[in-house]
């Protein structure tokens, strides 16, 4: 049917439940050895996270979790952004920040630098949240939740900081970056200089960096010059798989930057990960020499080694993508959802959908042993009572009807 649209730990959680919009969000504190002290984090769950059991969604870090708004904001988005087909579903964990200078600021090398933060002595000390994040954090993450290993991460201001520091020094604990409005003219501009000598040296980085700064305050206008030395410095070279955005934001204040950044970066976030667009389905199509299936399989196979780990499509996605071509070449439309079919052998509509594929190659009697397959595996799922009966409803009124 075409659709329109086990672990050992060495510290304890606690787990608060509460709704949010269309999802669910959880408080959890960890007692923290690497802070010595209890640290909390939000978990949002995105709508029916419960029923889905083969995804492993990829997850979002925000940082400054403890102003509530910014991680609302964050999961709101993508549960909107995904609800509409332009962003997968993901999971977001707010990481909450008890005293900004020290978590987020690496140590200084200038001493002018350390001069200028003498009246907080008690800063510069990043690396203690880099190994909060590895030892505690994401081992309960990918313990308690259908994760993959993919961390995309989201910071505000000196949470932008933090982030670019973390790509700058190539640490590996993020995959993907959105800074928005970063410090960095910290340190003399050190961050930069970081990048530069990385970008100089590597063959490849697969990341994705989206940097953004307003232009309607005291703040974002102080921040603009070292945002577009950065900008200067990663035009100057081409690093294989480092994809790269610089939003300049117009009428936006240090504090007005996230609401209108955040959504317009998990947009251009998504389109790393997106399928095939018409011209390049086209271009499949037109190639005689290989079949648009295992050209499918290639493009996507071409994500994963981007991503790191083995990518592929929703099964609503290759549904659609099957319908799409079905006019231009049904046989490879069946074989697209041949290849849904392997990947989701529960996903009931898929059986209906091949019917309809199969009648329009005008192969009957397939069809309705298709459908037949997909009532006998209906009969062995445990969904919600609703869902089974709108199911089986659609499969034995296809199947009567032929």
């Amino acid at each position: 049917m075409k659709l329109k649209l086990t672990i050992f730990f060495l510290f304890s959680v606690l787990t608060i439940f509460g709704q949010s919009p269309d999802g669910l969000k959880e408080i959890l504190t960890i007692k923290s050895k690497i802070y010595n002290k209890e640290r909390k984090i939000a978990v949002y769950l995105p709508p029916n996270y419960q029923e889905v059991k083969n995804e492993k969604l990829q997850v979002v870090y925000v940082f400054d979790a403890q102003w509530e708004p910014i991680f609302n904001y964050v999961s709101n988005s993508i549960s909107y952004l995904s609800a509409i087909g332009e962003l997968n579903k993901m999971i977001v964990v707010g990481i909450y920040t008890e005293n900004r200078p020290k978590e987020f600021v690496p140590m200084p090398t200038s001493e002018e630098e350390k001069k200028n933060w003498n009246e907080k002595p008690d800063f510069g000390f990043s690396a203690l949240l880099d190994q909060h994040l590895i030892e505690e954090v994401f081992p309960l993450i990918k313990q308690k939740y259908n994760t993959n290993d993919y961390k995309l991460a989201i910071g505000h201001s000196l949470g932008g900081t933090y982030l670019l520091n973390s790509f700058a020094e190539n640490k590996h604990i993020f995959n993907s970056y959105i800074a928005i409005s970063p410090n960095l003219t910290y340190d003399e501009n050190e961050i930069q200089k970081k990048i530069k000598r990385l970008i100089n040296s590597a063959n490849e980085i697969n990341s994705f960096l989206n940097i953004s700064v307003g232009d309607a305050d005291k703040t974002e206008k102080s921040f603009t010059a070292g945002i577009r030395l950065l900008d200067t410095i990663l035009q100057s070279k081409k690093v294989n798989g480092l994809k790269f955005k610089f939003d300049y934001l117009k009428d936006a204040t240090h504090m007005s930057s996230p609401f209108k950044e955040i959504p317009l970066a998990l947009i251009e976030f998504s389109k790393t990960l997106q399928q095939p667009n018409t011209e390049e389905i086209s271009t499949m199509l037109k190639n005689k020499k290989i079949l648009f299936s295992l050209q499918l399989k290639s493009y996507y196979q071409n994500i994963s080694n981007w991503v790191g780990y083995s990518y592929l499509p929703y099964e609503g996605q290759l549904n659609s993508l099957a319908y799409s071509i079905l006019d231009k070449n049904p046989d490879e439309g069946l074989s697209v959802i041949n290849w849904a079919l392997e990947l989701y052998p529960d996903g009931i509509n898929l059986y209906d959908s091949k019917a309809e594929i199969l009648e329009h190659l005008n192969r009957t009697q397939e069809a309705k042993e298709t459908l037949k397959v997909g009532l006998q595996k209906l009969e062995k799922l445990k969904i919600d009572k609703s869902e089974y009966s709108n199911f089986k409803n659609i499969l034995e009124k296809h199947l009567n009807k032929n």
